[in-house]
């Protein structure tokens, strides 16, 4: 129901950048010095940065599908990269998290909860890890976890738009329409995409059985978004007699 903006943050993150794949991909020819320097965790941010502005640069090889079972030997390259940073860089939050994603979008679950694991064992606020690891327990029909994870993260975070969206959702999955409802409004009112809020608060009307008020909520979203396939689909199945 909700979908992490972890992935869409990175791409924005390193929009523009220009850093050629060769220069993080010679290890067959680097000097030892290099070898040595890739074994340590130096300017982690940069070293992140440079292989994301890589994978942006091979998009049109499929460098951002991680679905692909076998992609081309760059995109390889640049995935086994991305591991690598968080094995050499294991306390680098922004590191953790993308192979978090990356790992998601590859449907590799638990691959993607260990690393978000690893992110909760540093006490603090962890908004965007926080709503992906809950999607990884509401996926698994584990909504009591994601219950606490998203309660204790919105008592560190009250502003994160995220949080109280998939917390909606969590609400929506136990039943509690009202509740749902309410933290929707509050992702809204925090500035979450109005088209999946508008889509959300559309199936806590439809499953409350106000089907005019669900109606008019499909149609909101595909307004705003066309492409929002789910909410054409609901919209269309309320609209058949």
């Amino acid at each position: 129901m909700i979908s992490s903006s972890a992935l869409s943050r990175v791409r924005r993150r390193v929009a523009g950048c220009s850093i050629a794949v060769a220069a993080m991909l010679a290890a067959a020819c680097a000097s030892s010095g290099e070898l040595t320097r890739r074994q340590e965790c130096y300017d982690p941010d940069q070293q992140l940065a440079q292989v994301l502005a890589a994978l942006e640069a091979n998009r049109s090889s499929g460098c951002w599908n991680w679905e692909v079972h076998d992609p081309p030997s760059t995109c390889q390259g640049l995935q086994r990269e991305i591991e690598r940073l968080a094995v050499v860089c294991p306390n680098h939050v922004p590191t953790l998290m993308t192979n978090a994603v990356f790992a998601h979008d590859a449907r590799h679950s638990e691959k993607a909860q260990q690393f978000l694991d690893r992110i909760f064992e540093r006490p603090s606020s962890h908004p965007e890890a926080a709503v992906l690891r809950a999607r990884i327990a509401i996926e698994d029909g584990d909504l009591p976890f994601a219950r606490r994870l998203l309660k204790q993260q919105i008592t560190l975070a009250p502003g994160h738009a995220g949080l109280h969206e998939t917390y909606g959702a969590v609400l929506y999955l136990a039943r509690e329409l009202e509740e749902a409802r309410s933290e929707l409004d509050r992702a809204d009112a925090l500035g979450a995409p109005r088209w999946r809020v508008a889509y959300h608060l559309g199936l806590v009307a439809e499953a409350g059985g106000r089907r005019e008020d669900a109606r008019r909520l499909y149609a909101e979203a595909v307004e705003k978004n066309p492409a929002w396939e789910p909410a054409q689909s609901r919209l269309k199945a309320l609209r058949t007699p």
